[in-house]
This record gives structure tokens, C-alpha cells and sequence, in this order.
């Protein structure tokens, strides 16, 4: 795993800047390529090929490359070029890379499989290229401005070379979502490149490109197979897929929670490769604590399990870290255990760490799902809903005195429910934490349709969910989560479950093989009977979040106290000091908006 940057100007400088930055991304090597139309940055995380022999910037007739990622099949890759009379002078799958892309050109991304963000320059063509992986486990940031491209693995070195000014649409989606949408970073003007997308920026004309090299809708072919049949051929792709994660010369090892997925990539590694290390985070507050099922599953799978216990008062340490881990606003709290996690790994003598991310959006994880859609197809049958929120509206000022829990709140809710006209709207409903209470920060909520949560409905309308989380809670939060993490630990994270071999054959497996009368994952559970015990297997899904509204309450209380006492030039404080008098007082307050509040100042204290 590395660190990339470059801009289509010359400046050592800049350059040494930017990789300072990210240093953490790469400390093993750096190096950067000038000349007068360009400048290309490296910092090396020495994974494959540990001499220096991978070093990059990497050139190749006419060709300058920097990667951050793997290819996982480099050597299927490197043997075909070497029967087209390639030489090589490494093992590294940078190599590998490089001489593909100048053997096949850029369609020679379609024969990797792997996670990777990437800038190819072309100084015969003159032109610089960055991709993206097909799911977005790496990211990519970019920004053009008066004819110049300036791009890097992370926002903070971007900062570095432009104006900040927020992005009051990337806030307004922060604040309602928990993260950054897509396409917007939160200073305006800079991009995320999208997964599975070609940037090409022409240095002569200075006008650029965007193309789509993957769809994930292309592969929605449902298999008219038997049930045993889809399993097995389930099974052999996760087999192979996961094998191809531990290739490396480092040593390896994997995030198990307890979960199913992380269950299955675990089992399925121990019996197929042989003796892997297992890391869990467990906490004291039981309701939030799966260390105990990870520990049976380790024990029975017979793998080497560490264990670490999160308090309240290391949670406040890594809470002074976790600004500096993500350098845009983050509200999702399982970075702090993701990051912990990702430390005790590299203690452990770890330099690759296999998370199991994905499954839930592959095959009907998320609770949500089926709750929205039960919820969604009640409130469809009511007849003339738009009469109900008229009343709601009229008696809204008369609620106070009704007796009946948080009654303002649980009507907001239901109006907006009822005023949905798609599926996706109602989905985006349910998931929203300040929709409400935007307009009281001088921010607005732009709903945006998309086409792929329409396609997903012709299935079923979980599947249009899940396809919004794949398009957008998975790239923005969790794979941004475990990059991060793993990063800042200078090891690197990896994501089985997001084999695009894998995704590709979920498209075809129907809908009632992932969710089957009331049962989740239906098919990945199948799988994994044929490794653990049902008893294992077979249980309420608690997800890795953790105890947050506890520790708020008693001993994190003091830096909302501190942080909420500021004034700030885009929100309103007021309104957020309302909120929490509330919340001391223990009226009900979704304690997520207090949290990203708090994760915002603490962001801005630091960036901006």
C-alpha cells in the first residue's frame, strides 16, 4: 500500500510536501519524477517485493507510473507478457502493471484483480490517466483549476496546493448522511475521482476526460441454478478470491469480529491456506461487545487470536487522533475500534490485515433493509397520504401537550415517510440523522435520484438498497474507514469479500438466496456451514459500532462542553447548545447529530 501525488506543473517542493503529508502511507521508500510538463510522487509500503527494486515512480518507454494498491493476479498477468517478450526486473506487481498498461493500454485495467488508485503519465501522448478501482477500496482525490491537475491518495495533501473554502453540499450530506457524498470532498473545488472511473487530463489542450471502465449493473443476470449448485460455485469464487489476498511478502492477517463475514473469510483462510492470525475489539458494555463469539470462532477454526478491550479512557485518546486519521468530516464511530484494531495488527508484527467488508451490501446484511422495506410497504397501502400530512401539520403545534414519547420527532419522521414517492426516497428517509435541522444551520438537503436504485427495484427493493449503499455508504464510509485505520498504522488493509470475480457472480444469484423469510445473508450462512457450527452462525447481528451515547453521557460529556462552546462561521451553535441541554436533560436526542457536530469542530480546528 502507498501514497501517490503529482500535479501537471514542475515543483520538487510541492511535491516533498505532499508526500510529507501522507508519509505515513508509505514509510518504507519515496521517491519523485519531474520534468517540464509534470510531476509525479511516491510513497512506498513495501508489500510485494521488499527491495528496491519496486521503488516507483516507475518508467517504461514514454510510460511514468505511480500505484497505490495491488494487483493480486500479477503473475497470471506477467506470464502473458512475458510470452509477448517482456523482460523483468522485479516482483513486483507495479511492474507487472505498468508494462500491461503499455502492452494493452488502459484496457488492461479490465485483467486486474485488485484494489488500486493509480496516475499513468504518457509523455508521448501527453497525457496523465488516474483510476480507480472498480469498487473504490483506494481512494483518489483530484482538482483542476485555470488549466492544472493536481491530485493524491488523500485530501490533506491536496490542501496543500489550493484554497479551502467548505463545500457547503458536502456538509449538508455529512451532516445528514455521516460522510462526504461521492463525487464532492468537502473543500470546494476538489473531487473524489469516482470508483471504477478514467480521468484523462490532456496537457496540451488542458481539457480532460471521464470515463466508466465497470458497472456492476452489467452483471445482473439472475441464474436459474439449483440452490447447491449456486453454493458450491459461491464457495469456490470466495475460496479463490480470498487465496488471492494473501499473496505477499509480508505477513498477513485478518479483522475477525464475530460476524459472519469475517467468519467466513477467516474459516475459509485457515482451512484453505493454512495458520492465519486472528484480531478482535472487544468492550466492556456487553450489548456492544462480540469479542466473545470471535473468540469461539477463532478456537474452533484454530486460529492465532489476539484480543484488546476498548475503554472509555482510551477511546478519548484515540478521539484526539481521529481528526488527524480522517482528514475530511467522519461520523462514523467504529473508526476509533477500526483504528485500534489496525494498531494492535502492526504491534503484532502484521504489515497486511484482511477486513471482510462488503457482504452486507453483496448479500442482504443490513437490518435496515428488511425493516425499511416492511415499514415502506405498510405506509404504500395507506390510501391518500397526502391528506394525513396535511393534518400532521396542522396539529404539529398542539403535539407538546400529547403524552407519548418524543411524539414532535416520531411525526417529522412519518411526514417525510409519507411524502416519499420512491423507494429511494423513503430509503434515504430512514437512513437521514439531520434532514430536519439543516435549515436551522443555514444549510439545505439536495435530493438527487439515481438511476442504479431504480434498476435495483426491477429485482426487488432491497436489492435498489443495497445497490445505494454499494454506490455510496460503502466507498464513503466503510472502505474509507478501513483505509484510513490501516493506513495511519502504515499497514494495509485488503477486502476479500470485494474480489470483483465475487461481486460480479452475487449479481446473479437471486434475490431469495440472499433473504429468505426473515433470514439474512441466506446463502453466505449456507456457505459457512460447511466450516463452523450453526449455533456459531445463527445469531442476532450487532454490527461493529460502539458504546458512544454511554461514554457521552458520563465520560466523554466534557468535549461536547468544550467543543459546543465555540462559535463557528457556518453553523449555528445556538441550535446545537439547544440540543444538547436537551440531551443532558435526557429527553431524547439522537446522540449521531451531537457526534457529528462535535466531529466537524474538532476537523475544522485541525484543517482549517
Amino acid at each position: 500500500m502507498c501514497g501517490i501525488a503529482g500535479f501537471t506543473f514542475a515543483s520538487e517542493e510541492l511535491a516533498k510536501k505532499m508526500l510529507d503529508s501522507i508519509s505515513y502511507r508509505g514509510p518504507d521508500d519515496s521517491g519523485i519524477y519531474i520534468d517540464d510538463h509534470c510531476t509525479l510522487a511516491h510513497n512506498r509500503l513495501s508489500i510485494l517485493d521488499l527491495s528496491s527494486s519496486g521503488h516507483q515512480p516507475m518508467e517504461f518507454e514514454g510510460l511514468v507510473l505511480v500505484f497505490n494498491g495491488e494487483v493480486y493476479n500479477f503473475k497470471e498477468i506477467r506470464s502473458d507478457l512475458e510470452k509477448r517478450g517482456y523482460d523483468f526486473f522485479s516482483n513486483s506487481d507495479s511492474e507487472v502493471g505498468l508494462k500491461a498498461l503499455h502492452c494493452w493500454g488502459l484496457e488492461a485495467i479490465e485483467r486486474f484483480r485488485g484494489m488500486f488508485a493509480f496516475a499513468l503519465y504518457d509523455k508521448k501522448a501527453k497525457k496523465i490517466h488516474l483510476v480507480r478501482d472498480r469498487v473504490g477500496v483506494k481512494p483518489l482525490y483530484y482538482t483542476i483549476d485555470e488549466g492544472k491537475l493536481l491530485f493524491a491518495s488523500e485530501l490533506r495533501a491536496i490542501a496543500l496546493g489550493v484554497e479551502k473554502k467548505i463545500d457547503k453540499y458536502a456538509l449538508s450530506h455529512f451532516f445528514t448522511f455521516g460522510y462526504t457524498p461521492s463525487e464532492n470532498a468537502i473543500f470546494e473545488g476538489v473531487r473524489k475521482l469516482l470508483p471504477a472511473h478514467i480521468l484523462t487530463f490532456d496537457l496540451t489542450s488542458k481539457d480532460f476526460t471521464l470515463r466508466r471502465y465497470w458497472e456492476f449493473e452489467d452483471f445482473f443476470h439472475i441464474s436459474k441454478k439449483s440452490e447447491k449448485q449456486l453454493i458450491d460455485e459461491l464457495e469456490g469464487r470466495l475460496i479463490e478470491g480470498f487465496r488471492y489476498r494473501m499473496v505477499s511478502d509480508a505477513p498477513v492477517g485478518v479483522f475477525l469480529s464475530g460476524g459472519v463475514d469475517s467468519s467466513l473469510v477467516s474459516a475459509i483462510l485457515q482451512k484453505h491456506y493454512g495458520s492465519i492470525q486472528t484480531f478482535t475489539i472487544g468492550f466492556k458494555e456487553q450489548r456492544y461487545d462480540e469479542s466473545s463469539y470471535a473468540k469461539a470462532i477463532a478456537k474452533h477454526i484454530g486460529s492465532e487470536h489476539i484480543q484488546r478491550t476498548l475503554k472509555a479512557d482510551e477511546a478519548r485518546e484515540l478521539l484526539g487522533e481521529f481528526t488527524s486519521i480522517y482528514d475530511e468530516p467522519f461520523g462514523d464511530s467504529s473508526g476509533i475500534p477500526t483504528y485500534l484494531v489496525s494498531r494492535v495488527a502492526k504491534e503484532n508484527g502484521v504489515k497486511v490485515v484482511l477486513s471482510a467488508d462488503g457482504g452486507d451490501e453483496l448479500f442482504c446484511g443490513y437490518e435496515r433493509y428488511w425493516w425499511s422495506y416492511n415499514l415502506a410497504s405498510k405506509i404504500k397501502r395507506i390510501p391518500m397520504r397526502h391528506l394525513l400530512v396535511s393534518m400532521m401539520e396542522l396539529f404539529t403545534p398542539l403535539m407538546h401537550k400529547v403524552p407519548i414519547k418524543n411524539i414532535e420527532r416520531k411525526l417529522r419522521f412519518l411526514k417525510h415517510l409519507f411524502k416519499a414517492s420512491s423507494w429511494q426516497e423513503i430509503y434515504e428517509t430512514i437512513l437521514q440523522n439531520y434532514r430536519d435541522d439543516l435549515r436551522e444551520f443555514g444549510l439545505s438537503y439536495r435530493y438527487e435520484p439515481k438511476e442504479y436504485f431504480a434498476f435495483g427495484e426491477t429485482f426487488h427493493p432491497m436489492q435498489g438498497m443495497m445497490l445505494w449503499d454499494f454506490y455510496n455508504y460503502l466507498p464513503n464510509d466503510i472502505l474509507t474507514k478501513v483505509d484510513r485505520a490501516t493506513m495511519a498504522n502504515s499497514i494495509e488493509g485488503r477486502e476479500p469479500m470485494l474480489d470483483h470475480s465475487i461481486i460480479e457472480y452475487s449479481a446473479t444469484i437471486p434475490f431469495e438466496y440472499k433473504y429468505r423469510d426473515g433470514q439474512s445473508k441466506y446463502i453466505l450462512k449456507k456457505v459457512l456451514e460447511r466450516y463452523l457450527p450453526k449455533e456459531l452462525i445463527y445469531r442476532k447481528k450487532m454490527g461493529f459500532g460502539i458504546p458512544m451515547f454511554e461514554w457521552f453521557k458520563n465520560d466523554l460529556v466534557d468535549l461536547f462542553e468544550r467543543y459546543f462552546q465555540q462559535e463557528d462561521d457556518v453553523i449555528e451553535m445556538e441550535y446545537v447548545r439547544e440540543l444538547f441541554d436537551r440531551f443532558k436533560k435526557d429527553e431524547y436526542i439522537n446522540v449521531n447529530k451531537l457526534w457529528f457536530v462535535l466531529v466537524y469542530l474538532m476537523w475544522k480546528e485541525r484543517y482549517y
